[in-house]
């Protein structure tokens, strides 16, 4: 059997990073529309081409489109690779999805909020604020399991 090609951009790169134990610390962008600025990883994919998408294991992905875009098969090919998260924002039309299952057939999403859009298109300052936040719960939440410990109850045989 013949493994389809990596998409264009930073596909590769993460895949090798991948195979080394590492991984993007943000979102994975794929572009299946235009030219897209990132700080993070840039991917570019024409729809309807098959592509090797086993790299985006565990990884956040959006996949970034415009009005036109078609976009067959391609979100259930990337779901088929488990992200640990798979959005779709139409850049043109100003709307994002969360896509909560993907077939070949089907496509559920949950929309996003407008304001959630042009922030991630714009200045992306909410998400970053988010990403703080969620950031500091966590290392908090981390502080206090290592200062309570749980124990796990003995079992008593008589």
């Amino acid at each position: 059997m013949i493994t389809p090609p990596y998409p264009r951009g930073a596909a590769r790169a993460i895949a090798d990073a991948r195979a080394a134990g590492m991984k993007p610390s943000g979102v994975v962008v794929i572009v299946l529309a235009g030219h897209f600025d990132w700080p993070d990883p840039v991917v570019y994919a024409t729809p309807g081409e098959a592509y090797c998408w086993d790299w985006v294991n565990g990884l956040s992905v959006v996949v970034l489109t415009d009005s036109k875009t078609h976009l067959k098969t391609i979100l259930s090919d990337i779901e088929l690779a488990r992200p640990f998260q798979l959005d779709v924002i139409d850049a043109e039309r100003r709307r994002g999805w969360l896509v909560t299952r993907a077939t070949q057939r089907l496509v559920e999403t949950v929309r996003w909020p407008r304001f959630l859009v042009d922030d991630w298109l714009g200045t992306g300052e909410w998400h970053r604020e988010l990403e703080r936040i969620k950031a500091e719960v966590g290392q908090a939440a981390e502080a206090r399991r290592q200062a309570k410990p749980t124990f796990e109850p003995e079992a008593i045989w008589t």
